[in-house]
């Protein structure tokens, strides 16, 4: 699921380096995979914590959360100036970005979502659920606030964050109700249902005038998530995946997905500001070819920046153990 989020957040960013800007769409889903394994991934590892008598206090687990991501934001921070994709007219505007707002919005988001995860990944399902019905109060107040005579719910406003954490939360629960997933005719055809809705609304509201009903895109988001869960983390896609030579492209890419992010925004603001003036499809390879390097390398220094700030333990000899 990180490798399928990676690539639609990535083709969402493509509208100057296609023909159609309609092609690059899918970030909503991307990042609504995004979240939704994010807030699987922190409850799996809570709970697997507290099983073995060794849960972290809520310190210790929100500096891995920092450790994990502020180095590599941080590092991109001078390349994103470079490229112009980011501007600060004081000083102070570097360091507010970094909480909120920001250039890379998630980042922020994320890191405010791990605040309540801590405690609702210790919740039963339901009552987790429940948790969120609150917040349907200030949903409803601050759509109702959007110029809805345009596609604004994923615009930049606090609409699309608490819908983004309640399908954080969804992940969580999924994870403390320990579903396994499946990939049969059901989920499958669920699945395809949700997406061509999706689809279909989204090119027909603004067609037939249903503008102010944007807030259907973000219902059809949570069927899509859950049945994607079912349908690309099941033992048998994943035993499939596993049998063919691509597997270890999709690993390898999956473990980059939050440099990936990081690096192509700034790189693309760059390459659309060159004007090549080449046919799209050069352009695209221009734009999508150097991303994984970029990437990757942002990933080791992002390691080494890491372990400058907190050291290896060291082994049973004494020494610096590099791999932990």
């Amino acid at each position: 699921m990180l490798f399928i989020a990676t690539v639609l957040i990535t083709l969402s960013h493509l509208d100057a380096f296609v023909p159609d800007p309609r092609i690059a769409s899918g970030g909503a889903i991307g990042n609504s995979l995004f979240f939704f394994l994010s807030g699987f991934g922190v409850t799996c590892a809570l709970t697997a914590s507290a099983a073995a008598a060794r849960s972290p206090s809520f310190l210790d687990y929100y500096k891995r959360r920092i450790l994990r991501l502020y180095p590599a934001v941080l590092l991109m921070f001078g390349p994103a100036l470079l490229a112009n994709s980011v501007y600060y007219q004081k000083e102070f505007d570097f360091f507010k970005s970094l909480i909120w707002p920001t250039p890379f919005w998630f980042i922020p988001a994320v890191m405010l979502f791990y605040i309540p995860l801590f405690s609702i990944a210790r919740l039963r399902p339901r009552v987790a659920i429940l948790a969120l019905a609150p917040l349907i109060v200030p949903y409803i107040y601050l759509y109702l606030q959007l110029d809805l005579s345009k596609f604004t719910v994923e615009s930049e406003n606090f609409v699309k964050i608490i819908n983004y954490f309640c399908i954080t939360v969804m992940g969580s629960v999924v994870a403390k109700s320990g579903i396994t997933p499946k990939a049969n005719s059901l989920n499958i055809g669920m699945f395809l249902l949700s997406y061509l809705a999706f689809v279909v609304m989204k090119l027909t509201l603004f067609r037939f005038g249903f503008s102010e009903f944007q807030f259907v895109n973000h219902l059809l988001l949570y069927p899509i998530i859950y049945y994607s869960f079912h349908l690309f983390c099941s033992p048998k896609i994943l035993e499939l995946l596993s049998k063919t030579s691509a597997r270890h492209a999709v690993y390898w890419l999956s473990g980059l997905t939050l440099e990936i992010y990081l690096v192509q925004g700034p790189w693309l603001v760059l390459l659309e500001s060159l004007n090549l003036g080449l046919g799209y499809t050069i352009l695209l390879v221009i734009a999508l070819a150097p991303i994984p390097v970029f990437a990757f390398t942002l990933h080791r220094l992002a390691d080494w920046l890491r372990a400058l700030v907190v050291p290896p333990p060291p082994d049973s000899l004494g020494r610096a153990n590099s791999a932990s």
